[in-house]
C-alpha cells in the first residue's frame, strides 16, 4: 500500500546497519562533505550523504519518521509523495549549500561536512 515508504524504510536502514557494523572502513565514502562536492565535484556525495545515516540512532529516528510518513503516501498516492520528497530533498540540499556559503562569508567559519542521513 505504500511502496515508496517501505523501500525508503528498508534500503537506507539496511545500508546504515551494514556500514555501522560490518563495513566501517567504507563510511568515509558516505560522509556528507560539502567541500568535496564544491572543489572535487563529487556530486554523488549529495545523494549518498543525505540518504544513508552513519549512526544507528539517527537511522532509527529516520526509520520512525519514514514509517509515519507512509500515511501521507497512502493519502496522496506514491507519485505525488515521491515528487514531494524529491522537491523537498532538492530544496534542502540547496539550502545546505547556501547556508554553508553564507556562514563562511559572514563569519569566516569553514564548514566542511554536515551530518549525514535524511
Amino acid at each position: 500500500k505504500a511502496p515508496l515508504s517501505k523501500s525508503l524504510l528498508l534500503v537506507p536502514s539496511a545500508l546504515s546497519v551494514l556500514l555501522t557494523l560490518l563495513f566501517q572502513h567504507y563510511q568515509k565514502f558516505f560522509t556528507y562533505n560539502l567541500q568535496a562536492v564544491k572543489e572535487d565535484f563529487q556530486i554523488w556525495r549529495l545523494v549518498f550523504g543525505r540518504t544513508v545515516c552513519l549512526d544507528l540512532k539517527d537511522a532509527f529516528c529516520n526509520s520512525l519518521l519514514i514509517y509515519n510518513f507512509r500515511i501521507f503516501e497512502r493519502r496522496y498516492g506514491s507519485r505525488k509523495f515521491s515528487s514531494f520528497l524529491f522537491g523537498s530533498w532538492m530544496l534542502s540540499a540547496l539550502f545546505d549549500l547556501l547556508l554553508v556559503e553564507a556562514v563562511q562569508y559572514a563569519f569566516g567559519i569553514t564548514i566542511s561536512s554536515l551530518p549525514s542521513g535524511l
